[in-house]
């Protein structure tokens, strides 16, 4: 392995000191780890490497949904496109290490409104059928609104940004600077460039592209089979792969001439499972030059930075259970492939088996069981009912962690069932297990009557998360689903067996402000953008009709992102199921989502400033001081006027 040329090393005479203050150990592996085809052999017969057949089969799919939607199979231009538009690959497939049961994510960038185009793509895609493509569902996720379809048997998530300008010079893209002024958009289509601007420059920079992959595939395969690859419950997802091994491969090929993937893969377990998440943050120092700004808040335990704006933590949703998990999973890892003896098929066990998953169940001394039943006619309720249960199972934990901090806490991100499956089968039931243990040394102060407080605790967290579960009618429905949260003896769920069918893994929680079809057009040259926002001024005109108002999730986005406001200066106010109106600092809204009170955003009724009591947005009287949507009402004058 060499280092590319297209690794942006720092140059000048603090090279030394940016390096120095980010080191990353190289950790060599046994001749017989190292062997490249000893590696490549298991991980073909665990189906981590596609065949020629499944990567032509990928390649005409993408080609045509391209021609569907666009009228042209070349993703370099627009120009033979009845609508200028492009459409990319992001994700596993344009990081080129996809396995066979991967997904396509697609982002199409159009100069046409949000709607505009979701009315355009499900018109062309049904038009379409005959050629084997098939409109699966739309979700509105927290990203905005994604189609999945199913192209002659591949599974594709398709979103869209409203980016007219990124359109015209898309040819240029690929090689402008991160901060060229094409890119001062609206924060919602930054965020949604974003996954593609930081695949396309790990692609270019990374050296060593063939042994970055290789590496990136074991360590997905591994930690998947650990139970520790599932974002929504705290562990790890591509993008944390992606950035945290790139950031090691680069900064081994800065000191070594060649390594194999064998020694990229147990450096990156060791680097990470020394790394010092309390004070530290995962950055790209070759790309950042420095350590990003970025406000950190007490829920983080793990930050993971990506690459372009805005700034984002990939790491989230990850708790200190969870996080602690990771770690301890990352040092079995360095143990195992720091041993002499050990081969590939020894680290990874046999193919056909779970032994991890059962593992599990005998491994802690008590479980949390969330048992979910579902016998509705309609399946799709089930779904999100599933859906609504997964997004809320990491704030549990953190709930937990909170009322008995003395326990190690697990969760592993799948269902259980006791049931033989069957696809005939209308009615589902599964169930998800939080593993509870106590510590190896409990503290001194621990006595019989704490240990009494801190199980009441637990019980009342218990039970407040059940009757939370079974309050949201959006989601629950007694008359078709049966919701249930005890604790359970290990004996009673070692009898389980993981449930493989989906009854809810692709079903998003659905946020009734995320950016939909119908959203407000954000790359629209008349709607302010965000170096507008000191001296735009709207207007209204009562002979024509009134405008959309723009959605809670985009004040919020504006109000916490925009470098010309302080999120300090805001609050909150918000409807709460059983208290009423109620407010919250705006920087306490994220943080407090662990907590019962996490609020849907559909549940914001305004933003207003603390230094003068000024409502800047509110639903009910369709006021916007911060867009001017809806019947305006002027807009900010700028942090100056707070």
């Amino acid at each position: 392995m060499t280092a590319s040329d297209e690794t942006q090393y720092p140059t000048g005479p603090d090279k030394s000191n940016v390096l120095d203050s980010y080191p990353v150990l190289h950790q060599k592996t046994s001749s017989q780890l190292s062997e490249h085809s000893n590696l490549t052999s298991v991980l073909s017969a665990r189906h981590m490497l596609p065949s020629e057949d499944e990567s032509h089969g990928r390649k005409q799919a993408l080609d045509l949904i391209k021609e569907v939607l666009l009228g042209s199979s070349d993703d370099a231009t627009s120009s033979t496109s009845d609508v200028p538009m492009v459409i990319v690959p992001v994700g596993s497939y344009a990081l080129g290490v996809w396995t066979t049961t991967s997904d396509i994510d697609c982002l199409c960038i159009g100069s046409i409104s949000s709607k505009t185009f979701f009315k355009l793509a499900r018109q062309r895609i049904r038009r379409a059928e005959t050629q084997g493509v098939l409109l699966l569902r739309r979700v509105d996720a927290s990203t905005g609104t994604v189609l999945r379809i199913l192209v002659n048997g591949v599974n594709m998530d398709l979103q869209y940004c409203p980016a007219a300008r990124i359109v015209e010079r898309w040819s240029e893209i690929p090689n402008l600077s991160h901060d060229d002024p094409i890119f001062d958009l609206p924060i919602v289509s930054l965020r949604k460039l974003k996954p593609y601007r930081d695949y396309n420059h790990i692609l270019r920079a990374t050296p060593a592209l063939s042994t970055f992959r290789l590496a990136y595939r074991c360590i997905k395969l591994w930690v998947t089979q650990r139970g520790i690859y599932s974002a929504k419950f705290g562990y790890l997802r591509g993008a944390h792969i992606a950035l945290m091994l790139s950031w090691v491969c680069k900064r081994l090929a800065n000191d070594l001439t060649t390594f194999a993937a064998s020694d990229l893969v147990a450096t990156f377990f060791h680097h990470y499972a020394h790394f010092d998440w309390d004070n530290s943050v995962v950055f790209d120092a070759f790309f950042h030059k420095k350590v990003p700004r970025y406000q950190r808040n007490a829920r983080e335990p793990m930050v993971v930075l990506g690459l372009h704006a805005p700034n984002a933590n990939v790491g989230h949703t990850t708790t200190v259970p969870a996080l602690e998990t990771l770690v301890n999973e990352f040092r079995t890892a360095e143990e195992s492939l720091s041993s002499p003896k050990m081969t590939w098929q020894k680290f990874f066990g046999h193919p056909s088996t779970s032994p991890c998953a059962s593992a599990f169940l005998h491994s802690h001394d008590s479980y949390v069981k969330i048992d979910i039943q579902f016998w509705g006619r309609t399946l799709a309720k089930g779904k999100s009912l599933v859906g609504w249960v997964e997004s809320r199972c990491s704030p549990l934990i953190a709930d937990i962690h909170k009322s008995a901090p003395n326990l190690t806490i697990r969760i592993w991100p799948a269902r259980f069932t006791d049931r033989d499956i069957t696809d005939s089968e209308s009615e589902y039931h599964g169930c998800y297990l939080i593993g509870l243990s106590k510590r190896d040394q409990e503290p001194a102060h621990i006595n019989k009557e704490n240990k009494q407080l801190a199980q009441q605790a637990l019980d009342k967290t218990l039970d407040d998360f059940q009757s939370m579960l079974q309050s949201e009618v959006k989601y629950y429905d007694a008359s078709s689903s049966w919701i249930g949260v005890s604790l359970a003896k290990p004996s009673g769920v070692q009898h389980l067996r993981l449930d493989t069918r989906e009854w809810g893994d692709d079903t998003a929680e659905i946020d009734d402000d995320s950016d939909s079809e119908d959203e407000f057009d954000l790359d629209d040259p008349s709607a302010p953008q965000p170096d507008d926002l000191s001296h735009h001024a709207a207007s209204t005109h009562s002979s024509t009709p009134t405008p959309k108002l723009r959605p809670a999730s985009d004040v919020l986005n504006r109000l916490r992102w925009d470098p010309n406001l302080d999120p300090a200066n805001y609050i909150i106010g918000y409807e709460d199921r059983f208290l009423g109106a109620k407010e919250m600092a705006l920087e306490r809204w994220k943080t407090e989502q662990t907590d019962d009170e996490f609020i849907p955003q559909h549940r914001i009724l305004y933003f207003k400033r603390k230094g003068d009591g000024v409502v800047v947005w509110e639903r009910r009287g369709r006021v916007d001081r911060v867009f001017g949507s809806g019947i305006g009402a002027g807009i900010l004058e700028g942090e100056g006027a707070l």
